[in-house]
């Protein structure tokens, strides 16, 4: 493992939680990734249960939140409505209309554009329920290709051998 790689790793232990651990390397085992799959449906289901992340790190106090919303006054539309089942405080959102959308779509916050983002995979957590996201892990292509190269290298150096 090179440093750089290594530092990432750390960075991550940071972030993920026992469950997302485990999942991070059953999957390098494996030799999987983790993709996000679907399509917004409008539900709202994010904008009414979501954590929010600050300097790298899951928002699980009041103190440090309130510290996000001084030095960025945008995060002032979140209400903490509760807690989850790790300890990750969860927000509303106030902009999110009965229509499905946010008031201000168009510009709404990085963290609401990229939900789901894969690093809620290896917190533990998950989309809502009914969400029209789904993560799923899969193989990479490059990974699938490599290997039949090599094979097919193989098999191509058996025959001549013959």
């Amino acid at each position: 493992m090179n440093k750089e790689t290594l530092c990432e790793t750390l960075a991550k232990f940071k972030k993920y939680s026992l469950l997302g651990w485990f999942r991070y390397f059953r999957m390098k085992i494996q030799g999987k990734k983790v993709v996000v799959d679907g399509s917004c449906r409008l539900c709202g289901k994010c904008c009414s249960r979501i954590s929010l992340e600050a300097a790298g790190r899951w928002l699980r106090k009041e103190q440090d939140f309130a510290k996000v919303v001084k030095k960025y006054p945008e995060y002032e539309r979140f209400t903490i409505v509760g807690c989850d089942s790790q300890g990750f405080l969860l927000f509303s959102c106030s902009w999110f209309l009965p229509e499905g959308i946010c008031k201000d779509h168009e510009n709404r916050l990085s963290i609401c554009s990229d939900f789901p983002n894969v690093t809620l995979y290896f917190t533990g957590g998950e989309v809502p329920l009914g969400c029209g996201f789904t993560f799923r892990e899969i193989v990479p292509f490059s990974s699938i290709l490599q290997k039949e190269l090599i094979a097919a290298d193989e098999k191509k150096k058996s025959n001549i051998s013959h």
